[in-house]
């Protein structure tokens, strides 16, 4: 029959196998978790490299394409000018035909 010391002793070989067997899950969970991750921002970077990247240097190349095809601002302004010029002759036209209806 076992004794008190023979079962402290296999109380404590069987602490120390636990000991051991956690320590070991604990560092093979640790690796699986890293594994993980770096597959993840793998993934992460090919996602960015095949789908992002070509979106936005296609957004960008369309941006720059409706900026060259504005007009450039000192054009604008010069048509501003000339707009602001052809509304006061067309009033002056018309005050004139108004008059010239007026005198008939």
């Amino acid at each position: 029959m076992l004794e008190e010391k023979d079962l402290q002793a296999i109380a404590q070989l069987m602490e120390k196998q636990k000991q051991e067997i956690m320590s070991e899950t604990k560092g093979l969970l640790s690796q699986q978790k890293q594994e993980i991750l770096d597959e993840t921002t793998q993934r992460m970077k090919v996602l960015l490299d095949t789908e992002v990247t070509p979106k936005f240097n296609l957004l960008a190349e369309n941006q720059k394409i409706m900026l060259d095809k504005l007009a450039p601002k000192s054009e604008l302004e010069e048509l501003r000018s000339e707009v602001s010029v052809l509304k006061l002759a067309i009033r002056s036209i018309n005050q004139e035909i108004a008059e010239l209806k007026k005198a008939q």
